[in-house]
């Protein structure tokens, strides 16, 4: 897979290549008067619009120290997205390696069509919109033939999950990036360019919400209205539920975020099967969620913890 446009939507290719994924600080307090400010603006990207700004440490809005050097496009009013600017700047990407693990995809001829060359069209030419149903129609094929962790199938995945965040579809890219990360990580390993351009991907939507809280109450409101549609165990309703219970996690509420997970795991196993990889990831994510419920859980999530260990054989973490 050809990543033509390349880039952590909404930077351009040469942008992310010379920066990392960062997330905002907090704003200025009026108790404290410490906060944050950026200053200058400098080398204003032709292809993203991004600009360079050096952030500020300042106090009563006065400042203190230098932070660092980011790259920033401005969202709206006082919000924006920013990465990072690295010291020594990585080469541009290149397309993934032609050494990929081995797949089904050869064994089956009724796959290769011009469906999913014209949605690669479409994507490098900026049209995402017009890209979407065409990369969901090739995913649909893989997915009738080809285990979902199959490598060709995990590349059709992965696009359709960064044309969702290029459309300004967040929380459905997150449910999708939450769901591939581990499965590319697994199959292509952690430093494989697809992988990276998950995790990147993940950041760049995290960011575009702005936070937890507000990534909690997207997630929520998709699944609210999916659940009534489709059903609970629907793949797209058990991946939004999977992502929702991933981030109640970060958020620190661990107990909640167990349940949410038992419920997703529950609806995995009925609807997909015990095998399935996408059931497997659900598994993977409850077991993170009840070690954190161990380790950092009031007394209510431990026993949450245990509850959930016990229904679904989970062993606890090694000390």
């Amino acid at each position: 897979m050809t990543d033509v446009r390349g880039g952590v939507y909404p930077f351009c290719r040469a942008c992310t290549a010379s920066s990392t994924a960062w997330r905002a600080p907090d704003s200025a307090t009026r108790l404290s008067g410490i906060g944050s400010r950026f200053y200058g603006h400098r080398d204003v990207c032709p292809d993203c619009g991004s600009s360079v700004r050096t952030l500020y440490s300042t106090f009563l809005l006065v400042p203190v120290a230098r932070r660092g050097r980011y790259r920033i496009i401005r969202t709206g009013g006082r919000s924006y997205v920013g990465r990072r600017l690295l010291d020594r700047p990585a080469a541009v990407p290149n397309p993934p390696s032609l050494e990929e693990p081995p797949s089904e995809f050869k064994n089956h001829p009724e796959l290769v069509d011009a469906t999913y060359e014209e949605a690669e069209a479409r994507w490098a030419a900026r049209d995402s919109a017009g890209a979407l149903p065409l990369y969901e129609t090739s995913l649909a094929a893989c997915e009738k033939v080809l285990k979902a962790d199959d490598p060709a199938t995990l590349q059709v995945r992965l696009r359709v999950a960064q044309v969702l965040l290029a459309t300004g579809d967040y929380a459905s890219a997150i449910g999708w990036f939450e769901l591939i990360t581990p499965q590319l990580v697994r199959v292509f390993g952690e430093e494989h360019d697809l992988t990276r351009i998950a995790v990147e991907g993940v950041t760049g939507a995290q960011l575009m919400v702005g936070g937890p809280r507000a990534e909690m109450k997207l997630l929520s409101g998709l699944l609210d209205e999916d659940e009534k549609t489709l059903g609970r165990q629907h793949p797209k309703v058990l991946r939004t539920r999977g992502a929702l219970g991933r981030v109640t996690m970060f958020a620190g509420q661990l107990g909640v975020a167990v349940q949410v997970l038992e419920m997703t795991l529950a609806d995995g196993i009925e609807g997909l099967g015990a095998d399935h990889p996408d059931t497997e990831t659900f598994r993977s994510s409850l077991l993170e969620a009840c070690d954190l419920a161990d380790d950092r859980g009031k007394k209510k999530d431990r026993e949450l913890s245990a509850a959930a260990r016990h229904r679904w054989t989970l062993a606890p973490k090694a000390n």
